[in-house]
């Protein structure tokens, strides 16, 4: 019996074998080559989703604010951006600045809190 090699196909007298060789090749979740990362690691939501992150946010601050004792939410003004919210209004004293930053800061997917509050010693 004669033996022929030939690449990827072995030839045993007269009768012809298909073999094939191939190369291992490691596929992940993040497509054919591994060594490419999937992200660019930014996990921004599409802007749509964000919006309504960011009008969630701002009702669970307003919600937070309207429930704390001794602070008069009505005159603060919550928008949020990119999960950052911006408090403006007026506040009787510190102590109650103080009160709305940290009741805002506690409120899951607020990633900063901009102070723009003007504290007065009497609030008309």
């Amino acid at each position: 019996m004669k033996v022929r090699m030939l690449p990827g196909v072995l030839i045993v007298a007269g009768s012809l074998a298909v073999v094939t060789v191939t190369t291992p090749v490691l596929v992940s979740a993040a497509g054919a080559d591994a060594d490419t990362p999937s992200s660019t690691g930014r996990t921004a939501a599409p802007r749509d989703t964000a919006a309504a992150t960011d009008n969630a946010i701002t009702s669970n601050v307003k919600a937070r604010l309207a429930s704390a004792k001794g602070l008069d939410a009505q005159r603060i003004t919550v928008n949020t951006v990119d999960g950052v919210v911006r408090l403006e209004g007026t506040v009787r004293n510190e102590s109650q600045r103080a009160l709305a930053l940290q009741a805002a800061r506690e409120v899951r997917g607020v990633t900063a809190v901009s102070d723009e509050m003007r504290a007065a010693t009497t609030v008309p």
